[in-house]
């Protein structure tokens, strides 16, 4: 595909500024009232095909957003990992010595069903605008 059919094929998607209005999109993962960490929240939106995931800070916080912004408007199945993401810095040179993601498993343990948006019961409706935030109370 030229790159021109590309853009043009990116364009009529969605990706236009024509396109469905952002949200703002964030929040705090928790277990009780410990904050998750060492992990990452996950929004996927089937109907757009949408996926955008945004790291847990050291108090269980995350603000997910796309290069343009906020997510789209729609509704999003959300799922919570072990994992991180890298940092602008860690991605440029990955095979650089302390070039680390986030620790692999995080320091407040939840139920393995939370890992896959299609078996953690968790959805969030995005409008366009300001949204409240998007907390998750997970299980153990």
């Amino acid at each position: 595909m030229t790159r021109a059919a590309l853009l043009a094929t990116l364009f009529a998607a969605g990706c236009s500024a024509d396109g469905p209005g952002r949200g703002t999109v964030r929040g705090r993962v928790t277990v009780g009232d410990e904050p998750v960490t060492g992990a990452v929240v996950r929004f996927d939106n089937p109907e757009t095909g949408v996926a955008v995931v945004a790291p847990l800070g050291d108090d269980g916080t995350y603000d997910a957003r796309t290069y343009q912004g906020g997510l789209p408007a729609g509704t999003y199945r959300v799922a919570v990992a072990p994992g991180g993401v890298l940092t602008p810095e860690q991605a440029a040179d990955p095979l650089k010595a302390d070039a680390k993601a986030a620790p692999a498993r995080p320091a407040v343990g939840f139920a393995a069903r939370y890992r896959d948006p299609a078996t953690s019961g968790l959805s969030v409706e995005v409008r366009a605008g300001d949204n409240p935030p998007f907390d998750f109370r997970l299980d153990p």
